[in-house]
């Protein structure tokens, strides 16, 4: 009676039997015959990619690979039947783990149907193989599993593959957005901007994230992307939010009216007064910029006023209204430039917070001129950003771009 009762509960060391793992076998069995032939190597890749999706741990996925190493490249061909015989006590010495963590190991794998049970009468495993290599007879572990499902196995970890790549391009882009999303309240908060339409972009971005999030737990790729595509939305509210609330009509800005001329100072070259194809903002020349204007040694000052500045681009006069302009004239005309030259909004943000409202008008309007005259050789946008590039370089020098045009004004009259 205790005999019966032990091989009932598996004591004697017989392994249970489940109406899962009997459908599993009864499953491969049929599909044995619509094998193809495998390459054993990749199959190491293949079980790498395809482990999150079959729910196999990293401990049984290692027992795994030994098992596949026990075998031979010609077992997973045709006529081949891959069987491992090493003893647990083996395998445990392999993976420095004891023989009850092997048995765990060997209990998920037969669970998820990577391997089955080929046993002989006294239990033990055992094999024998031929002089060319094939196997003759073997009691053991049985690999025919990973070769029967390899299609199945190389679609999900090319479904892993794809949604990592996919997890890996959101992340940049939410941080992206989130960083652009930051340097503008930051800007509001400088300029002592308020109202609940500022913090409507933290609370977008931060909906984007969190659903991206729950998408990702699940492995979820529509969800992912669902989220993903509420990203450039955000961008454009962030730009919308910018050109109504950040320079409306009433903003004394820097440099308003209050303080209608912009000083800059400036020491500037021969050269760089003499020709506007070799001022500051062209992307080939490297200058160094003195960010916040201090006296340079020769003392030079650069001194302008938006009234001058819409003498010196046409191209942005046409975006003004007044006949006076003050400087929160030329910010509005900068942020409707910014838009007709398709310059994205993280690169004007991006701009706004390098070079502060007035320089970042100054370097539109400038960009602005350029396409106008036909200078640019790429795009509007490729050249601002350009000029965004070196200004996070200490690179670019708008006091010397400013010269080349007042310069090239001035030999015309």
């Amino acid at each position: 009676m205790t005999y019966t009762q032990n091989a009932f509960t598996g004591r004697t060391g017989a392994r249970p039997i489940s109406a899962l793992t009997r459908h599993i076998e009864r499953e491969l069995a049929a599909r044995i015959e619509d094998a193809v032939d495998i390459d054993r190597n990749e199959l190491y890749r293949v079980l790498d990619g395809a482990k999150t999706r079959l729910g196999l741990s990293a401990s049984a996925l290692e027992t795994l690979k030994h098992l596949i190493g026990y075998t031979r490249p010609d077992d997973y061909k045709a006529g081949g039947t891959p069987i491992a015989w090493p003893s647990n006590y083996t395998l445990a010495e392999l993976a420095g783990v004891t023989v009850s963590a092997i048995k765990a190991r060997l209990r998920l794998l037969r669970k998820l149907a990577l391997i089955t049970m080929r046993d002989a009468a006294h239990g033990r495993r055992r094999g024998q193989r031929g002089e060319s290599g094939q196997i003759i007879s073997a009691y053991g572990i049985d690999l025919s599993p990973l070769r029967t499902r390899f299609a199945e196995l190389k679609a999900a970890a090319e479904a892993h593959s794809a949604f990592s790549r996919l997890e890996k391009h959101g992340r940049q882009e939410i941080a992206r957005v989130r960083r652009m999303v930051s340097q503008v309240l930051a800007q509001a908060a400088d300029m002592r901007l308020t109202g609940s339409h500022w913090l409507a972009l933290q609370t977008a971005i931060e909906g984007a994230a969190a659903q991206a999030a729950a998408a990702r737990s699940v492995r979820d790729s529509t969800a992912y992307e669902e989220a993903l595509s509420a990203l450039p939305g955000i961008e454009d509210l962030v730009g919308l939010t910018i050109d109504r609330h950040m320079f409306p009509d009433e903003l004394d800005a820097l440099g308003s009216e209050s303080s209608p001329f912009i000083h800059i100072q400036t020491n500037p070259s021969s050269k760089s007064v003499q020709a506007l194809q070799k001022s500051s903002s062209d992307p080939e020349v490297v200058d160094p910029i003195e960010p916040d204007g201090p006296p340079s040694p020769s003392s030079s000052t650069f001194k302008t006023s938006p009234v001058e500045l819409v003498e010196l681009f046409p191209t942005t006069a046409m975006y003004v209204g007044a006949q006076r302009p003050t400087w929160p004239d030329l910010h509005r005309a900068a942020a409707r430039l910014r838009t007709d030259l398709g310059i994205r909004t993280g690169t004007w943000v991006d701009a706004l917070d390098q070079l502060g409202v007035d320089g970042a008008s100054l370097a539109i309007m400038i960009t602005a001129e350029r396409q106008a005259r036909d200078e640019i050789r790429l795009t509007p946008g490729a050249y601002f950003a350009g000029m965004v590039t070196r200004a996070h370089r200490g690179e670019l020098d708008l006091p010397k771009s400013l010269w080349g045009f007042r310069t090239a004004g001035s030999a015309l009259q």
